[in-house]
């Protein structure tokens, strides 16, 4: 079975693969197990339901954008939902709508369901990163434009996206100025740490993209190695950018991104090692010097 939604920036999940029939049963487990636990310690139904919402949506999400980051490596998706469960035990508050934005972004780019944007679903992502720009952070227009200004400018270009791109620009720059002098603080050390050792880990798998097997949902066609490694890199300038300036908040509002960015990285180191020990292990042929 699969289920199918609408628009051109929507991928549907066929639930004949195992992997997704797992992640969606994990996902309601989670889900409902973090969901009763806040009501065991006498939260209101509401409040218990919201957290187990988060707790969902860390490991879905952690999963759907190791899937846009990795497309070739079903497994790095498993990876980047455990660590989606774990980032939450730690930090359990995503901001679930900058969850949405930063996966239609990545998909903007790297067009991983086949299909360009359609005008509606630009100006959806248009209203949604300029809300979350002048209630959370300026950043999130800036990507959006980023996002949308890269979409235009490579091939099979949607130009449309440049106008949007500029609209998204204008919001960032109006959300930073309005709040300009509110956010004056340096980074800390230690999320300059993480960051950098995070990137540093991601390194390879950006360098690896540079030939793609996965096509397009929707039409069977090769995906573009450069709008691949283009969506690798926005995630990682977004979710980089939003912790230095807010330091451990700033990581916890995007922390399944942050998940997948490690997941698919760790998997990649893995995947190199039990090559390497697999070849080691082999015992030579017989008559070979």
């Amino acid at each position: 079975m699969t289920v199918e939604r609408p628009g051109s920036l929507t991928r549907s999940i066929d639930f004949n693969y195992p992997t997704n029939r797992a992640i969606v049963i994990i996902t309601l487990l989670f889900f409902s197990g973090i969901s009763g636990f806040q009501f065991f310690l006498e939260r209101d139904l509401f409040a218990a339901f919201y957290s187990g919402l988060r707790a969902g949506a860390s490991v879905f999400f952690a999963w759907a954008f190791a899937r846009e980051l990795d497309p070739d490596n079903e497994l790095s998706a498993c990876f980047a939902a455990f660590l989606g469960c774990t980032g939450f035990l730690l930090f359990p508050s995503p901001i679930l709508l900058a969850l949405i934005l930063e996966l239609l972004l990545l998909r903007i780019v790297n067009r991983s369901t086949g299909l360009p944007s359609r005008a509606s679903d630009s100006f959806a992502v248009f209203l949604l990163s300029g809300w979350l720009s002048l209630q959370e952070n300026w950043t999130f227009g800036l990507f959006a434009a980023l996002a949308f200004f890269l979409d235009a400018l490579f091939p099979a270009p949607r130009r449309q996206n440049h106008i949007f791109g500029m609209a998204a620009l204008v919001v960032s720059i109006f959300a930073f100025l309005r709040a300009a002098g509110q956010e004056g603080t340096f980074p800390d050390v230690q999320s300059v740490l993480f960051i950098l050792i995070a990137a540093l880990l991601f390194v390879p798998t950006v360098l690896g993209s540079r030939s793609i097997k996965s096509t397009g949902d929707r039409t069977g066609i090769p995906l573009d190695p450069y709008r691949v490694q283009a969506a690798q890199l926005t995630a990682l300038l977004s979710a980089g950018l939003l912790t230095a300036l807010k330091g451990w908040a700033g990581a916890e509002s995007l922390m399944p991104l942050w998940g997948a960015i490690l997941g698919v990285s760790l998997y990649g180191y893995l995947n190199v090692l039990l090559k390497r020990f697999g070849k080691a292990s082999e015992p030579d042929c017989p008559g070979e010097a």
